[in-house]
């Protein structure tokens, strides 16, 4: 009896640290110094033409931060991220990396950022708002090029995956992005993929016509109608 109720607290607590390690939060970095940079937080890595990189889905509690600069690494340290919240960090080489925010990501049960530092519910924003949200198209052309130089399909979808989860995209940039992968399977692995990091789902519908089986388009409906 002593032996089940042990396994059982084991197996308690093994759940709760599970789910505290699967809180996600999110990492965004500014660099305000001119050059070319790319951050790496962990395994995930970031682009950006304007010194703004940004990660989502952070699962760890203290990731590593990795500054490169001309593929060359200038700085690295392990962060402390709070569950649920967007750390807003900035590094320069003269002052180092500070903490400049920290913000609840939901509010009453809602997601409650933009892009960067905004909450929703205090802008008033224009009705193509959402499209601001998304890569610019010389950081969309940054990310696809480095998809299409890798030579293993697998790693092009994995890199793509990557890409997603640290930015935001529109449906015309997926479509494109989907052009990188010849077949059926891998274009709707990463289209179920994609669908929760598009920032205009409305126009997801046009998703099914870049598939080439009708078969594959139908599905690709019927999915779309569920989500």
């Amino acid at each position: 009896m002593k032996k089940l109720v042990l396994l059982f607290a084991v197996l308690l607590q093994t759940s709760f640290i599970f789910g505290q390690s699967r809180s996600t939060s999110e990492v965004f970095v500014e660099i305000p110094d001119r050059g070319n940079y790319v951050v790496y937080l962990d395994d995930d890595f970031a682009g950006s033409a304007k010194g703004r990189f940004r990660f989502y889905d952070v699962y760890r509690n203290s990731p590593t931060l990795v500054v490169m600069k001309d593929s060359m690494e200038v700085f690295r340290k392990r962060v402390n991220v709070a569950p649920n919240t967007r750390m807003i960090l900035s590094y320069s080489r003269r002052s180092g990396l500070r903490n400049v925010l920290t913000l609840p990501i939901f509010d009453r049960g809602q997601y409650a950022l933009d892009n960067w530092d905004r909450s929703f519910a205090n802008n008033n924003q224009g009705p193509d708002y959402e499209y601001n949200e998304a890569m610019t198209d010389e950081e969309f052309n940054d990310a696809i090029g480095i998809i299409k130089n890798e030579a293993f399909p697998k790693n092009k979808l994995a890199l793509a995956k990557t890409t997603l989860k640290n930015s935001r995209i529109t449906t015309n940039q997926l479509l494109t992005l989907l052009k990188v992968f010849p077949f059926d399977e891998e274009k709707i692995d990463l289209a179920h993929f994609a669908y929760p990091y598009v920032v205009d789902r409305k126009n997801y519908i046009k998703v099914p016509k870049a598939l080439m089986s009708l078969f594959a388009q139908e599905d690709m409906i019927n999915w779309i109608n569920k989500q």
